[in-house]
């Protein structure tokens, strides 16, 4: 499976799980602590920017319903943020799952990297 890190263009149709984040510490190839947040930053960015979209999804498919006209245009726009915004939500809850899961089984870790975020 792809990632956005993997493909370097953030894309909000790919879904993550705690697999290919833990694909994804893993070939970072080291324990230090500020590598893997550096890994986790770096997924959670391509994340992140899609919850200003989701709005203006929302926001604008709303207005545009306003007329019946618009409401052909408008409803799969809203339809389509609200789906971006909850596909973002389940992204950064499987990065921090796939994290915290790499951080309980990975020996030599301080806790200081589990802190951040």
């Amino acid at each position: 499976m792809l990632t956005p890190l993997a493909t370097g263009t953030p894309n909000i149709f790919v879904k993550l799980d705690k697999s290919s984040v833990l694909g994804t510490l893993k070939a970072a190839g080291s324990r230090d602590p500020d590598v893997l947040h550096a890994q986790k930053e770096a997924l959670l960015s391509s994340v992140r920017s899609f919850k200003t979209w989701a709005f203006l999804l929302m926001g604008g498919g709303a207005l545009v319903s306003l007329t019946i006209i618009g409401a052909v245009i408008g409803v799969p726009c809203f339809l389509f943020g609200w789906f971006v915004l909850h596909r973002r939500a389940h992204n950064i809850a499987a990065v921090e799952a796939g994290f915290a899961e790499y951080l309980a089984g990975a020996p030599g870790l301080t806790g200081s990297a589990a802190g951040r975020g």
